[in-house]
């Protein structure tokens, strides 16, 4: 940790700016101190995750694109900070579940990457599917990003609603 001002520090894994008595960091995961795993009591964990802040070994979990996530979140796609709870083509679906989760004060995002210009007969078929397709999602998706730390609260809700 390198000093940036008082009361707080820079991570050196990510930069991001951390308070003194912070345990890890909520940008990446990595540790400020010896914690042992929750799984393994007699080893010394490696990260904490960012999604359920629970501290794990590297046999439990890892960094992924420099953020640490246990077994059980490590399928999560994560973009700064951002992690994916729900993904439609369908544009009314989606504003429906950024609407609900808005209005419980959760702090969602759409994000969209479409794949081709090229679109043939809907919204969801494209002339080719390039490399780096996640785990067969649809490439034209909209994705439904909330930030990491609120996650778990955010899909709780979206299985209330019946929406996921």
């Amino acid at each position: 940790m390198n000093s940036s001002e008082e009361n707080t520090f820079e991570c050196s894994n990510c930069s991001r700016e951390v308070k003194d008595t912070d345990e890890y960091c909520p940008g990446c995961g990595s540790l400020f101190l010896d914690v042992m795993c929750e799984n393994h009591v007699n080893e010394i964990a490696e990260g904490a995750c960012v999604i359920c802040s629970t501290a794990y070994c590297k046999k439990c979990g890892g960094f992924y694109n420099n953020v640490f996530l246990c077994e059980e979140h490590s399928g999560y796609e994560i973009y700064q900070g951002m992690a994916r709870i729900f993904g439609s083509s369908d544009f009314l679906e989606v504003e429906y579940a950024k609407d609900c989760l808005i209005k419980e004060n959760f702090h969602p995002f759409i994000y969209c990457r479409k794949a081709s210009p090229i679109s043939l007969g809907g919204i969801d078929y494209t002339l080719y599917r390039p490399s780096g397709d996640y785990n067969g999602h649809i490439i034209n998706e909209l994705k439904i990003m909330v930030p990491v730390q609120e996650v778990l609260s955010a899909e709780k809700l979206l299985v209330e609603l019946e929406i996921i």
